[in-house]
């Protein structure tokens, strides 16, 4: 059964050895872009890791062509969501500092957040600084041409990629993997990934040794999941055909399984925070963004209830003083003058109602002694 079907079964662990042992591994455009994305420490983990099994490694023509084609795209997107970040970053220390902090709350967790946020703030501006000179000196890309030297498949003829996209169509129509979900991409574009898997396979034949791919593709026309989201390995179709045409094996791994499983293999210590990082990636750096604001949404709404239930003692014209002065909700905070202007009166008598409030407020917040 398992030689009838071997795509159906999901690899022993001596398997895997095997596999991990003798194999030549490959790496798809997206995880070589991938790294533009990781902290420093997590990509010059993952690029030691590479190169650790230099031997081994190979590029397709096609994967290099397109990190070559979209590195200087995601550097430049990298360093746009960075700004974006540090421009939110500052939003919420101005909403902190301007308006929501009220004038008679202690200090220090005001403060501890304002550090916070500058901190951050210090890193990302560090991040973008490196993105920067990226464009004179891409140290990612030296790194990649050094590992993989010698190591890139050539490319097709012409002739050889026309009979790609012939073939192409006719297995897009019937569903068959690789790439049939970029069908709607324009001109030949669509035929990317099946033009990467005839490079894998050409290799292969070549070199008479089976295949693992890195790649952090999710797709159904790579990756065979259940329905309940977990991941098998590669689509049944595809280690079949690399079964028939060469009579050998292939296996997929995500970036960060190939951090675990090749630490392993290699008898080293896993990197944890690096694997931790990986995984976060998945979410986009949006929803970092979204994360930030809305947790600093609720420090500034704790703020704006402890403040209005401080109001509670205070004679409707107190309160209404404090509001104005501090800025409360999305009023710009007013000056003594402005305040007295607005309800007509002296700027002295606005003072002493302030003054007053305060002082209710500090005294209703001392603990009263008990007798």
């Amino acid at each position: 059964m398992r030689e009838q079907f071997p795509g159906y079964s999901k690899k022993t662990k001596e398997e895997l050895k095997e596999l991990w042992t003798n194999s030549i591994i490959t790496f798809d455009a997206n995880v070589l872009l991938d790294l533009y994305r990781y902290s420093k420490e997590t990509r010059e983990a993952i690029i030691e890791l590479i190169s650790k099994f230099k031997d081994s490694v190979f590029l397709t023509y096609q994967a290099a062509l397109e990190y070559n084609r979209n590195r200087y795209e995601v550097i430049s997107e990298q360093e746009k969501s960075y700004n974006s970040f540090i421009d939110k970053i500052n939003q919420i220390e101005s909403e902190l500092s301007a308006k929501s902090k009220p004038p008679f709350l202690s200090d220090s967790l005001h403060d501890s957040i304002i550090n916070v946020f500058q901190n951050v703030k210090k890193e990302v501006e560090s991040s973008v600084e490196n993105f920067n000179q990226m464009e004179q000196k891409d140290q990612i890309f030296e790194n990649l041409s050094e590992i993989f030297e010698k190591r890139i498949t050539e490319n097709f003829p012409e002739e050889k990629l026309e009979e790609i996209y012939s073939e192409g169509k006719s297995r897009y129509e019937k569903g068959i993997p690789p790439g049939y979900k970029d069908i709607k991409k324009n001109g030949n574009a669509k035929y990317g990934d099946l033009i990467l898997w005839k490079q894998i396979l050409e290799k292969a034949k070549s070199d008479k040794k089976s295949v693992i791919l890195i790649t952090n593709e999710k797709k159904e026309d790579w990756i065979w999941q259940l329905k309940n989201g977990k991941v098998i390995g590669p689509r049944q179709e595809l280690v079949a055909e690399m079964r028939v045409i060469n009579n050998l094996d292939f296996h997929i791994y995500s970036s960060e399984k190939f951090l675990r499983f090749g630490q392993d293999h290699l008898q080293e210590q896993i990197n944890k925070e690096a694997l931790k990082e990986m995984e976060t990636l998945r979410k986009s750096d949006e929803d970092t963004i979204e994360k930030l604001v809305r947790k600093s949404e609720k420090i500034i709404a704790n703020f704006q209830a402890q403040f209005e239930s401080e109001l509670e003692i205070l004679e409707p014209i107190e309160a209404d003083i404090l509001r104005l002065n501090m800025g409360y909700g999305d009023l710009e905070p007013m000056s003594i003058k402005e305040i007295a202007e607005t309800f007509d009166t002296s700027p002295k008598r606005i003072a002493f109602l302030k003054e007053k409030a305060l002082k209710k407020i500090l005294r209703n917040k001392k603990p009263k002694n008990k007798d």
